[in-house]
């Protein structure tokens, strides 16, 4: 099965697109679900306030990226 994602701008056409779509042969169901990403997660807004704060790390290549994150996690 395949599925198709709509993005509706506005909210008062939600019932007409609906409507169409299941006109469409071949369309099993179609259902709603409202997405908030007017805010970011509490893992990225505080990534971005390390950013902005200089709390970052330089690394040369990935293996020394891997070098330090494995040291991180096994502490």
């Amino acid at each position: 099965m395949t599925q198709l994602i709509v993005s509706l701008e506005d909210g008062s056409m939600l019932n007409d697109v609906k409507r169409a779509i299941k006109m469409l042969r071949g369309v099993v169901s179609v259902k709603e679900s409202k997405v908030n990403d007017s805010m970011p997660n509490p893992v990225t807004l505080k990534a971005i306030d390390e950013l902005e704060n200089g709390q970052t790390v330089v690394c040369s290549d990935f293996n020394e990226y891997l070098k330090l994150v494995n040291s991180e996690l096994s502490d």
